[in-house]
Order: C-alpha cells, then sequence, then structure tokens
C-alpha cells in the first residue's frame, strides 16, 4: 500500500510538471465607461487622476470629444473624453488615465476604474467587424472576465493617440 502510494504521488508531480507550461499573460487596467468594461495593457499607464485633480484648459477649433488639455507637471496633456469617443453622452463624475505610448502622453476621461487583472494573450478574442464606427477601430480582442458574466473589450492604445489623425 505505501508502493501504491508512493507511485501515486509520482505520478501526480509528473502530471502536474507536464502542465507546468509558460503561460503568455499581460496585465490590463479595466476601466468602466458608459456601461461597458473596457482593458488597457498596463505598460501604457503612467498614472491615474480623479476628477478634482484633473484641470482641463477648453481649445477651440478641436473634435468635440478632445476636451482640451491639461499641465500634468509642465507637460501639455490633450484629454479625450472617452464617453463621447464612443457615441455616449458625457458624464459629471469621471477619473482621468494618463497613458503613455513611446513618450507620447493622452488622457482618456472614464467613468471609473474597476481593477488590473493578468489575461492570458491566447483568451482574447477576436472582434465581430461591424460598421467604420471609430470605437469599433480602437477595440482590438475581447475577454470574459472571471464569472462569466462580463466581456471586456481591449483597447488598442496607438488608436486612441493616433485615431483622430
Amino acid at each position: 500500500m505505501e508502493n501504491m502510494t508512493e507511485m501515486t504521488t509520482d505520478a501526480a508531480t509528473l502530471a502536474l510538471g507536464e502542465d507546468l507550461v509558460e503561460v503568455e499573460t499581460d496585465k490590463y487596467l479595466i476601466f468602466l465607461s458608459g456601461g461597458i468594461y473596457y482593458g488597457v495593457d498596463t505598460k501604457y499607464v503612467k498614472e491615474m487622476l480623479t476628477q478634482w485633480e484633473t484641470s482641463i484648459t477648453w481649445l477651440p477649433m478641436l473634435p468635440p470629444d478632445i476636451r482640451g488639455v491639461m499641465n500634468l507637471r509642465g507637460g501639455i496633456v490633450p484629454i479625450v473624453d472617452f464617453r463621447l469617443m464612443t457615441g455616449c453622452m458625457p458624464e459629471d463624475k469621471f477619473c482621468t488615465v494618463i497613458l503613455d505610448m513611446e513618450g507620447t502622453q493622452i488622457g482618456i476621461m472614464v467613468d471609473e476604474v474597476d481593477q488590473t487583472i493578468d489575461i492570458q494573450k491566447n483568451h482574447i478574442l477576436p472582434v465581430p467587424h461591424q460598421s467604420d464606427m471609430t470605437a469599433q477601430k480602437m477595440v482590438t480582442g475581447m475577454y470574459s472576465l472571471p464569472g462569466g458574466k462580463k466581456t471586456l473589450m481591449v483597447l488598442d492604445c496607438t488608436q486612441l493617440l493616433y485615431g483622430h489623425q
């Protein structure tokens, strides 16, 4: 019986060893906007500001979803209202996520920041193609959040930055 237990333990160890496959994951910051969960790769997230820390200067002749610019420690950062960008009405309550892509910064106003999670790259599913909507171009994938009741839209941060050009 003792040998049987040892064999079972060794077999379990071997089975566990086979399951130790290196899985590629990325960490995403999840935020809520217009009742939809979005995620951005945390490698782009520089900081998060409350609405009381966000002082926006309005500038004329900009697209309506660009609310203006803010001075962030001497640097000028354009601020985009993510709700307006996705076709929703703006809200009074918001927070701002500052993203940095290769030294270029942009702030996005979102309803609220939820959490950060690790997502396996192979679990991100492609987005079904729809019309030529601006929001559609920014979303590069979809992911079912733990619990299976919520879906996360994975954003392409470079589209947020360069989508207005």
